[in-house]
């Protein structure tokens, strides 16, 4: 008695096993490809600087395929963690979070994920990117438009993927794990546009960012390239430029030191015709007091006891040092407070070996932007020249950098990888640079610069260049979709019709429309295929029709079989039951009398046991023959009650003629010898026991076999072969 509450318990636990397994199974999938996801995150695919796909998040549209919302926003972020650390902000797991929500939802309410994923990021996603990029920082804002172009055309590109996929492998999943959302149900014009609009959309995608990455290469490998061209370039001017000046200046210091003093003023005003680069020039004697100028107005402007550049770095270094001398950059005093850099040597005079005074000419730096010609032709190139201790001397107007101010930058330790700089200018923006750095002979620094943003603007095209082929491409694939189906549904639709109504008989019409060639193999197949049905279906109702015919008369025969005696032929006991309620209920409506008779053979065992079997079946069939010929009426009832014993009922209107026959009858079988053997002949009789009475005496068969039974009973009692009758007709009447 114990074993029957183990075995129910032990069935109670296999079946909680078994409702856990879809739920643990449905558990693992998310947890799975979140997994799955990551890692292919954790390698995003480059484009350009900066710029990388994230192919990761296919994952989380595999799972809404299969999973209810919250498993799949567990697999979403589980897929986006290690964008937290590429990125290096928590953004990524709000609009791929609400993403992974929103398309496991509509996919739920019977949405293709192409579409709740288009429609996701056309009302929530886009909006949602710009709100977090505008109250994020102010250098995001100027990368607006590109990032939500490219965050848009990346899910739109790993959602295709992910569905590619699910093409491959839904047949092997749905094995091991019971989708969670309902079965989606397409006719073709869905089926169409959901096959052409993600194919068309991966491809198009994938060959633009394909094309995109390789151009984009090549535009790179074309940056660098420019980079260090510019900035090999620019140096040489640079270094061109300063030592054509300086050459200048040691000229015009010999030319000096060959004639007398009171001609340094004109020889001074020709040199600096020829050398326009120099803002001003003079000449100072060993007291370093200004004894000449160019432009000679200089020197009217001068006090009258003279001005005096003891002080300046460039009297001291040239006069004391007896060499050419470059100055950093320096703001002008005597001659105007623009920055300058001055340039000086030493002048001597005839047969002596000391100065007597030095020449300077003052370098003007804003003449650095005719210089700069070559990036004033490529306005991609920004350009700063620094002198040794990194003072500005000329900087790009639209860097708004202080001349003679520190020139600061910082590299940006987010993407180290690409030697990007981020420049600060006077209004507080930040903007990141490519950059390349020389250093020229004299200690200045060139930086050629090329703005990030720059690049981004190319890529920014190309995505926007893309996001239209895709909404083009979109309403092509309506289009398109809606006339494949037209004109596969219009023979489709005539070829169905044709053969519901077609009977084969008149033939078939041929398809009026332009259709494929399998089409018509499949039209004509399935004519021949339907007049071979309707040839089977007439073969079939033939054989049906013959089978019901023939069951009917099986059934006729068994029916008969179930009514009569096998061995006489009459009708068996149950027959005369419902019979006699027929035949009685006729009777009483017509206030008819009824006799129903009873008899039985003399002796018939005795028969049996001394003659035969055979003898006894032979005589039991002639005495039902008799019985049939006699009372041979449609509405008289003959049948054999159980062994030896038989039933008459007939309509008694006439008692009399009734009683008549059946006295007929027994005297025939009194008097018929049944023969046995050859030679000899057995006789037989019987004994008859009758009741007549108004049919409405009784409806209950058994009353009158009852009184009947009486009757046969005083037959036999009497010596047998008698008939012993019972009228009940005038009793009846009261």
């Amino acid at each position: 008695m114990t074993i029957a509450p183990i075995k129910v318990a032990l069935k109670l636990e296999e079946e909680v096993v078994e409702a856990k397994s879809p739920q643990f199974r449905s558990i693992l999938l998310a947890l799975g490809l979140g997994l799955f996801g990551a890692l292919l995150n954790s390698y995003p695919v480059e484009l350009a600087y900066s710029v990388s796909l994230v192919i990761g998040n296919l994952a989380f549209i595999f799972a809404a395929a299969y999973l209810r919302p919250a498993l799949t926003l567990l697999c979403a972020l589980i897929c986006v963690a290690p964008l937290l650390i590429i990125w290096g902000h928590p953004f990524g797991f709000l609009t791929f979070g609400f993403e992974a929500l929103f398309v496991s939802y509509m996919r739920g309410r019977g949405w293709y994920l192409p579409t709740a994923d288009f429609l996701y990021w056309l009302i929530i996603g886009m909006p949602l990117t710009a709100a977090l990029i505008l109250f994020n920082t102010t250098e995001s804002q100027e990368y607006l438009f590109f990032s939500l172009f490219k965050q848009s055309i990346n899910a739109v590109f790993y959602t295709t993927l992910g569905v590619i996929l699910i093409f491959v492998f839904s047949d092997k999943l749905n094995c091991w794990v019971k989708s969670q959302q309902p079965q989606l149900k397409k006719n073709l014009k869905q089926y169409l546009h959901y096959i052409l609009w993600v194919m068309s959309a991966f491809f198009v995608i994938g060959v633009c960012l394909f094309l995109s990455r390789n151009l984009n290469d090549i535009q790179q490998q074309q940056i660098e390239d420019k980079l260090d061209i510019s900035s090999q370039y620019l140096g040489r001017i640079v270094e061109n430029y300063v030592d054509e000046h300086k050459n200048a200046v040691k000229i015009v210091a010999n030319e000096l030191s060959a004639i007398e003093p009171n001609l340094f003023n004109d020889n001074l005003v020709k040199m600096h015709q020829l050398y326009p680069g120099f803002i001003t020039m003079l000449v100072t004697n060993r007291e370093a007091n200004i004894v000449a100028t160019s432009p000679l107005s200089l020197l009217d402007a001068l006090p009258k006891g003279g001005a005096s550049v003891a002080d300046r770095s460039y009297f001291t270094e040239a006069f004391f040092n007896q060499s050419v001398y470059i100055s950093p950059a320096f703001l002008g005093r005597s001659f105007g407070s623009d920055p300058i850099v001055a340039i000086s040597a030493p002048i001597y005079a005839n047969g002596v070996d000391q100065p007597i005074g030095i020449v300077e000419g003052s370098l003007n730096l804003n003449l650095f932007e005719n210089i700069n010609s070559y990036s004033a032709n490529d306005r991609e190139i920004d350009v700063v020249l620094t002198d040794e201790n990194d003072n500005v001397i000329y900087a790009e107007n639209n860097l708004a950098k202080t001349k003679l101010a520190k020139f600061n930058f910082s590299f940006d330790e987010a993407d180290i990888a690409h030697n990007l700089i981020i420049i600060e200018s006077n209004n507080f923006t930040k903007k990141r640079y490519l950059y390349r750095q020389i250093t020229l002979k004299n200690g200045w620094k060139i930086f050629v610069l090329i703005e990030h943003r720059q690049i981004l603007k190319l890529i920014e095209q190309q995505y926007l260049t893309i996001f239209l082929s895709l909404f083009f491409i979109f309403i092509l694939v309506i289009l398109l979709a809606n006339q494949f189906a037209n004109t596969l549904n219009k023979p489709l639709a005539f070829v169905l019709k044709e053969l519901a109504h077609g009977d084969g008989k008149q033939g078939y019409k041929t398809i009026p429309y332009a259709a494929p060639s399998e089409f018509l193999t499949l039209y004509t197949e399935l004519q021949k295929s339907k007049e071979h049905l309707l040839k089977q279906q007439f073969i079939l109702e033939e054989k049906v029709n013959q089978r019901t015919t023939a069951l009917n008369k099986a059934n006729m025969a068994l029916k008969e079989l179930a009514n009569k005696d096998s061995l006489t032929g009459l009708y068996n006991r149950r027959y005369l039951e419902n019979k006699f309620s027929e035949l009685q209920a006729i009777l009483s409506r017509n206030n008819a009398c009824m006799m129903v008779a009873m008899l039985d053979l003399d002796h018939f065992k005795n028969l049996n046991d001394e003659y035969g079997h055979l003898i006894g079946d032979n005589c039991l069939t002639y005495i039902s023959d008799v019985m049939q010929r006699k009372f041979d009426r449609r509405s008289d009832i003959v049948a054999r009650f159980g062994g030896e014993e038989f039933i008459i009922v007939a309509q008694s209107d006439d008692n009399k003629s009734v009683l008549q026959m059946l006295e007929e009858f027994r005297e025939e079988i009194a008097q018929h010898n049944f023969p046995h053997n050859s030679h000899h002949f057995v006789n037989m009789t019987i004994s008859i026991g009758s009741l007549t009475a108004k049919a409405k005496f009784s409806s209950d068969i058994d009353d009158w076999i009852r009184l009947a039974d009486k009757q046969l009973y005083q037959a036999k009692k009497a010596g047998r072969n008698k008939l012993c009758n019972s009228d009940l007709t005038d009793a009846s009447l009261n």
